[in-house]
């Protein structure tokens, strides 16, 4: 028999009683499944995830697109039959069969699964929030597959965090690194990793990463060089660094990996996978929302971008 995917409550507790919970304990966890590729590595990172949090129910959901058009016309019913199909049985035991066999015989743990038909986004946002989920995990599949477009707009709309896990993902958590710009999003996603970290049993790496751009010199009168000018860029955002990590992590600071990357070429987005490849970075926890203007009122173009182009590492999005 497979051993058990997640440690109940209760086991936590007995082996470690004077721990506190975590800012980042997740009891209720909504996961979306694909009945495809990307779910083997969603249930084997759960495994992984689950067997060192404290999470008491799990939520399967299958979200079938209706493929009868006639239903987006309230009164109209089609006269074909396309909407009573039902879902084949022999479908929905495979997938519980593949859940029992990660989850194991844990009594401690609560787990269901579900299928039924509607609009996938609403549907799971939905049962987010009746179920009050703490957290919802979907796969991503290679390429830029509906998956990827259906975590992009959850992380978008969803207000419990979203952990997106590409199909490549590896089911570790060695080395967290941490997009920060210094706004009160990147501030949060900084807590979220020192939490987990704390909750993960072996040694866990945390890396900051701030990355920063050189403006359009020609359109202001500056008595420097390029390459000065750099050097006094450079220089401001080191100390904006500092000043962030001295302001909101007093304590946590001298455990924090800190990368400053001037920004040449494409996207951000484009730097933070860069990043996490040449590090060994197994797990990126960004903020749902950045420093600028627009960022504030939309998901972060970054982090919109991240989702849909990554491939490989799982990223954590923090509300």
């Amino acid at each position: 028999m497979a051993a058990p995917i997640c440690k109940s409550q209760k086991d936590r507790t007995m082996k470690n009683p004077a721990k506190a919970v975590s800012p980042l304990a997740i009891s209720q966890v909504l996961v979306a499944l694909e009945l495809g590729q990307s779910d083997e590595a969603t249930l084997q990172y759960l495994h992984h995830l689950c067997g060192q949090l404290p999470v008491q129910k799990l939520h399967f959901l299958h979200v079938l697109p209706r493929f009868d058009a006639l239903h987006a016309f309230p009164g109209r019913e089609t006269a074909n039959g396309l909407n009573s199909y039902e879902v084949n049985e022999e479908v929905r035991q495979q997938m519980e069969e593949r859940i029992q066999a990660a989850l194991g015989d844990n009594a401690a743990l609560q787990a269901n699964f579900e299928i039924r038909e509607g609009e996938p986004l609403e549907e799971l946002l939905n049962e987010a929030k009746e179920s009050d989920a703490d957290l919802l995990v979907i796969g991503q599949n290679s390429g830029e597959g509906r998956h990827g477009i259906l975590g992009k707009n959850l992380a978008r709309r969803s207000t419990a965090n979203v952990w997106v896990v590409p199909d490549h993902a590896k089911a570790q958590i060695h080395h967290i690194l941490v997009p920060i710009d210094f706004s009160a999003y990147s501030t949060k996603a900084l807590k979220a990793a020192i939490a987990l970290r704390d909750e993960l049993s072996g040694a866990v790496q945390i890396t900051a990463l701030h990355v920063y751009e050189m403006p359009d010199l020609s359109v202001y009168k500056i008595q420097r060089t390029p390459a000065q000018f750099e050097r006094m860029l450079r220089k401001d955002h080191e100390e904006a660094f500092e000043a962030f990590l001295h302001t909101h992590f007093p304590k946590e600071k001298e455990g924090i990996a800190t990368r400053l990357v001037l920004k040449e070429g494409p996207g951000i987005a484009h730097y933070l996978m860069g990043t996490a490849r040449e590090s060994g970075a197994d797990l990126i926890i960004m903020g749902a929302k950045g420093h600028s203007k627009v960022e504030r009122l939309l998901l972060g173009s970054v982090t919109e971008r991240l989702l849909m182009q990554n491939e490989q590492t799982p990223v954590l999005v923090v509300k």
